[in-house]
């Protein structure tokens, strides 16, 4: 894997020609009115490229008779939308492909392998199918846990750096009785990803887990990354460090018990920040920082990290302006625009040479002792077919286990029914 920190001093290119869906040069005439439909969803910088600084403006001082209609999505309705699109074949021209999705998506996707926005990214090679790279990375981040200084500093706990740690500061800052440890609205399944989603990437052996999974008959055992993970997670769980009812806000009100102090930590990635900038004066701002979430044993063991990569720009076979969408591709990610959007999101560039902002987080990641990066990978076809045989759904598991579960039944259950899953899928 190429190391995300590695810049290059590139130059900025030349808008390139597209190619076709043959792989062929064709060139667009240059009065000839096009118009490309551009979908993404909540969360991705659509304010942005909507309106802060209108992408489709900047792309008209470029290509005058190309013209960009940006539709944005809800988050929590895009992958519905789309495959109901797709069942039609009315998928946009240009549209983002989640990493877990992508796989479902490879066989109405035009490979993308050629195009010199490619070559560029950092980690489109990484998340190559069959040796075809179907989709662009907009950007990069991290995960981390925010926390609020002054608490940290009242309750007497210094960021942790091992599990055992982090188990305890919780335990201690809920034994002051005035603050919760960690805000987590769980009625809203989603926010549990950095828990149930994540962890078991983060533990021993947890790399690229959803392929493996995918040829174990009994990934849930013990000793193996999703049973570990999942262990210490249960016994975390299981001291209350969310409050006593969970399952019973959801993610607005989590965000307000954080901003408002009511709870030490909140678990989120990258993008929260920028609701903290709206929420927060810049006084109360200096109060936040952050840490990535530490799962391992010891000081000596390395510590793991996640990388994902997200909003995979991708264009539909079936696109009637495919060469046009390859080359806006292009423009974009070689752009002086994208410098700017990746600034705005505060995210890791996917594009090389490319300079996020110097930034606590930034910061943070330097400061990771004995680091070992782990990119989240969306798990091959033989993965998807299980997962959509089962409905398997980490983060409705992990709305399970804070309801409480027996763990050693919940882990054989879980076997027995992927090895099933297995055997119906072969």
């Amino acid at each position: 894997m190429k190391s995300y920190l590695k810049a290059l001093g590139i130059g900025t290119m030349l808008l390139m020609v597209g190619c076709g869906q043959g792989g062929e040069a064709t060139e667009a005439k240059k009065d000839e009115k096009v118009e490309l439909s551009f979908v993404t969803y909540t969360g991705t910088g659509e304010e942005y490229m909507m309106e802060l600084n209108s992408i489709a403006e900047a792309y008209s001082k470029v290509k005058p008779n190309v013209t960009i209609k940006m539709e944005k999505v809800q988050a929590t309705e895009y992958d519905n939308t789309m495959k109901i699109r797709n069942s039609a074949q009315k998928l946009p021209d240009i549209f983002p492909v989640r990493v877990v999705t992508m796989e479902n998506y490879k066989n109405i996707l035009t490979p993308l392998n050629d195009l010199p926005a490619t070559k560029v990214n950092k980690f489109a090679n990484d998340y190559a199918i069959d040796g075809n790279i179907y989709g662009l990375p907009m950007y990069g981040f991290n995960e981390f846990v925010y926390y609020r200084k002054s608490i940290f500093k009242e309750a007497g706990v210094e960021v942790p750096t091992t599990w055992g740690e982090f188990v305890d500061i919780s335990t201690k800052i809920k034994a002051t009785d005035k603050y919760i440890p960690v805000a987590l609205g769980g009625k809203d399944s989603w926010v549990v990803y950095p828990f149930n989603e994540f962890m078991p990437f983060l533990v021993s052996g947890g790399n690229d887990i959803w392929t493996k999974m995918g040829v174990d008959d009994a990934p849930f055992s013990k000793g193996k990354p999703f049973y570990t993970a999942y262990e210490m997670l249960n016994n975390y769980y299981k001291t209350k460090p969310f409050g006593d009812d969970p399952l019973g806000y959801g993610w607005d009100q989590e965000k307000s018990m954080f901003v408002s102090k009511k709870a030490a930590m909140l678990a989120a990635g990258q993008w929260f920040y920028l609701d903290l900038q709206k929420d927060l004066s810049k006084e109360e701002l200096d109060d936040i920082g952050v840490f990535v979430l530490p799962a391992r044993e010891t000081k000596e063991d390395p510590f793991r990290y996640l990388v994902t990569a997200e909003v995979f720009l991708s264009i539909p076979k079936y696109s009637k302006n495919a060469a046009e969408a390859k080359e806006f591709l292009n423009w974009l990610f070689q752009s002086d625009y994208y410098k700017e959007y990746v600034k705005y999101m505060n995210v890791l560039p996917s594009v090389e040479g490319v300079e996020g902002n110097d930034n606590l987080f930034n910061e943070t990641i330097a400061n990771i002792p004995n680091p070992e990066v782990v990119l989240q990978k969306g798990g091959d076809a033989k993965y998807r077919d299980i997962a959509n045989f089962l409905s398997f759904d980490v983060k409705r598991m992990g709305q399970e286990m804070l309801q409480g579960v027996d763990f050693e039944k919940y882990m054989d259950d879980l076997n027995n029914r992927w090895k099933e899953a297995r055997e119906n899928t072969k």
